[in-house]
């Protein structure tokens, strides 16, 4: 507790097929770490290279963000290489997270971009998303009718502890740890709603909590280049699997980048079905802002 403010603690140890945070035991934090926070498919990659841009001065990056950047839960890469990378790195270090905040250590000193999308929105983006691996998983939220998946995502209960859970009240849990903190002057929420209408304000926002004095027409060029079809042409370079046995095509990674993409495809009883969920599990000012963006919390 800091001025009579409680902090967060890192209570849970999260599981999964990829993932497993008991690698952040032998994290060393430096004191201008930044951690890039998000639930899957909510903007994290462009987060990334948003911030990729900023640190190397807005021109661009060599090699692949991944390796610049490390998902430092995955087991993608071993505990020992992406440590490695982490200590090796003489820029200032921006690290991946889809861990809640009670799974993850809170450093003071570091700063913590946080960003969500519409929960419906990322359903139909992860579904996606696990339809483009070469062996996606067999789960009812991955139902052949996106509809069934739809509902069956939306009753999932979250189970404590289990990575890479796909259901709302696992979203919304992963929302509502770091939500609860939003009176941290280090924490720093932001939208894909948002971000979508106003990358410009976004790019300037993210350069300011960094510190970073970027000259306008730096921001126009780093706009232009993290703007979805040039990152998707450049997938190899972003995508978190680039390169090893997981995924069909990067491309596809990049499936839309759209908004309302549940739109059209949910009827309204299926819709009223979610609204009642999320009602249930988070606050109305909360799933306003989670739904929409462009609201003061």
């Amino acid at each position: 507790m800091v001025d009579g403010m409680e902090l967060p603690e890192r209570t849970t140890t999260y599981v999964g097929h990829l993932t497993d945070t008991s690698r952040w035991n032998s994290f060393q934090v430096r004191p201008d770490d930044l951690f890039v926070c998000t639930p899957p498919k909510c903007g994290t990659t462009w987060t990334q290279a948003i911030c990729a841009n900023l640190i190397f001065g807005g021109s661009g990056f060599e090699g692949k963000i991944t390796d610049i950047s490390p998902w430092l839960d995955s087991k993608l890469e071993s505990s020992e290489i992406c440590m490695g990378i982490l200590e090796s790195q003489t820029h200032r270090r921006f690290i991946k997270t889809h861990t809640p905040l009670d799974g993850i250590p809170y450093f003071d000193s570091s700063q913590y971009l946080i960003v969500y999308r519409d929960p419906r929105d990322a359903y139909f983006s992860i579904r996606n998303h696990l339809l483009n691996m070469l062996n996606p998983p067999d789960i009812p939220p991955l139902a052949k009718d996106p509809r069934k998946g739809f509902l069956a995502w939306v009753a999932a209960p979250f189970e404590p502890g289990v990575g890479e859970q796909r259901s709302l009240e696992a979203f919304t849990q992963h929302f509502h740890s770091f939500w609860n903190y939003r009176h941290l002057e280090n924490f720093h929420f932001f939208h894909y709603n948002d971000m979508k209408k106003d990358i410009h304000s976004a790019v300037r926002r993210i350069a300011n909590i960094l510190n970073i004095d970027v000259p306008e027409e730096t921001v126009g060029e780093i706009c232009k280049a993290v703007d979805f079809a040039e990152m998707r042409k450049n997938a190899g370079a972003f995508v978190p699997a680039s390169g090893k046995p997981l995924l069909k095509s990067d491309e596809a990674f990049f499936s839309s980048g759209k908004n309302r993409q549940w739109h059209g495809i949910l009827s309204n009883d299926e819709v009223a079905t979610y609204t009642d969920r999320i009602n249930g599990l988070l606050p109305p000012t909360a799933v306003k802002w989670l739904e929409s963006g462009n609201i003061e919390y």
